[in-house]
């Protein structure tokens, strides 16, 4: 038994009673949890075949399935629901022709599904217990006692940074079906489910996304949930912009921005609850070593083991992430976007787009934006409107986040989508990226270049 369930069983043998998971309708103690994983790890011992889907599921049943093909010494294979059914052909297709896998490998993650035949990350059991244990030393003076999971379990970053610190802690998850959270898809949140949920669940600690974050900023200022309620919300995944985190500051919630890679087990970096720093993702974790590479994040301690069926990249020494940044005079990192994103204006300047669409989506009407350019093409806009939104209302907006940014950053023109991006439109990845290039093609296609109209409507 590894050191993972040796805790379980600590929390079970210390307060068997208390609440490890939670649902609708289920809830499971420390001790029921631990019998229930050990009875299906059992049953999965019994079985010749090593390599598991994991698919969407009832939460509660999901996370003792994870649990118990770790236990049970099998492969997990978490299929994400964003996924479409070619992709899901694709993964029964390699299970079945029984791909090679980088041996220790217990779990391997997806982290887009943005192509037919996405890539496997394959991770060992250290890989994820590694960041568990690191995580749970910068957090600590938290006192989290309950979290609640609102990105997918399949995600890594929840999977592990979620599910498994709050266990590791001794901590009760919280886990909601999509409908009770108001989640639609993979890019939609309808307001009063979601604060319903919030309320009656009273969860203390959450992970979001820069979007997610936003939703709960919006619905501290209206007045909808309490910002007392929370101790640690874990931001990442995007670019976090200064308003948006300003905004949060000043309501008092309790903000750490984090940055990672499911590559790197999950996590890179995460500021200490008590000694965040704005603008920043915090110091590396304890086993985590950054350097740079002309301007480039490297990280080395917790690679993972390889690609699934991809044998040249297997057991990597460090992983070049493909982000820019740099380390501020406390050793605290700065992620400067990412090298294959940066805009190179006509007058030379290079222009992180994270950096600019995180401003325009800290605007209220705003609810998604993909900033494009290059020396021809003037710094553009593609903006996807709140409801009812004017263009009187659009136009301010612009013209309020342009007076934030330097001049060479500043959005030239905008062009509103009559629809939002989607993963079904394919112009968003299922963990709520952009995909970039298919937003490019789709724009150099629709692009009404012989106008200087800046409320042209496309798509």
């Amino acid at each position: 038994m590894n050191v993972f369930f040796e805790r379980l069983q600590a929390h079970a043998n210390t307060n068997p009673e208390a609440i490890a998971i939670r649902s609708e309708r289920r809830q499971l103690s420390y001790s029921e949890l631990l019998q229930s994983v050990e009875q299906r790890a059992e049953q999965l011992r019994q079985q010749p075949q090593r390599l598991f889907l994991l698919k969407e599921t009832a939460p509660v049943t999901w996370v003792i399935e994870d649990l118990a093909l770790m236990l049970a010494d099998k492969v997990c294979i978490p299929v994400p629901p964003f996924f479409g059914q070619q992709q899901q052909t694709y993964l029964q297709t390699k299970v079945s022709a029984n791909k090679p896998l980088p041996s220790g490998t217990a779990k391997v993650t997806f982290t887009s599904g943005s192509t037919g035949e996405p890539k496997g990350v394959c991770l060992s059991v250290d890989n994820q217990l590694i960041t568990v244990a690191a995580l749970a030393e910068r957090v600590a003076g938290s006192c989290v006692k309950r979290h609640m999971a609102i990105m997918p379990l399949s995600v890594l970053l929840e999977n592990v940074a979620g599910v498994y610190l709050a266990l590791w802690l001794g901590a009760e998850v919280v886990l909601l079906r999509s409908e009770t959270l108001g989640l639609q898809g993979s890019s939609s949140l309808q307001f009063n489910p979601f604060f319903t949920a919030l309320t009656q669940y009273q969860p203390d600690s959450l992970i979001l996304t820069p979007a997610l974050l936003d939703v709960l900023v919006t619905g501290v200022e209206r007045g909808l949930i309490n910002a007392r309620q929370f101790k640690l919300l874990a931001v990442g995944g995007a670019r976090l912009s200064d308003t948006l985190e300003e905004r949060a500051l000043a309501l008092k919630l309790p903000i750490v921005q984090g940055y990672g890679l499911s590559e790197f087990g999950s996590v890179v970096a995460l500021n200490a609850p008590s000694n965040s720093e704005p603008g920043t993702v915090g110091p590396p974790l304890k086993h985590a070593r950054v350097s740079f590479e002309n301007g480039e994040v490297v990280v080395q301690g917790n690679a993972m083991l390889g690609y699934w069926d991809d044998r040249s990249s297997w057991f990597p020494a460090q992983i070049h992430t493909g982000d820019l940044g740099a380390l501020d005079d406390k050793g605290r990192l700065i992620i400067l976007g990412r090298r294959k994103n940066i805009i190179v204006t006509e007058y030379g300047r290079n222009i992180d787009p994270e950096w600019v669409e995180s401003e325009l989506c800290s605007q209220p009407c705003i609810a998604q934006a993909a900033v494009l350019g290059d020396e021809q093409t003037p710094l553009t806009a593609l903006l996807v409107l709140m409801p009812s939104t004017t263009t009187a209302q659009a136009d301010t907006a612009v013209s309020q986040v342009n007076t934030q940014l330097p001049d060479y950053a500043c959005i030239q023109r905008y062009i509103v989508m009559t629809e939002p991006f989607t993963v079904s439109n394919g112009l968003l990845t299922g963990t709520g990226r952009l995909r970039r290039q298919a937003i490019q093609a789709f724009f150099e296609l629709k692009d009404p270049a012989s106008t200087n109209e800046v409320n042209d409507e496309i798509f």
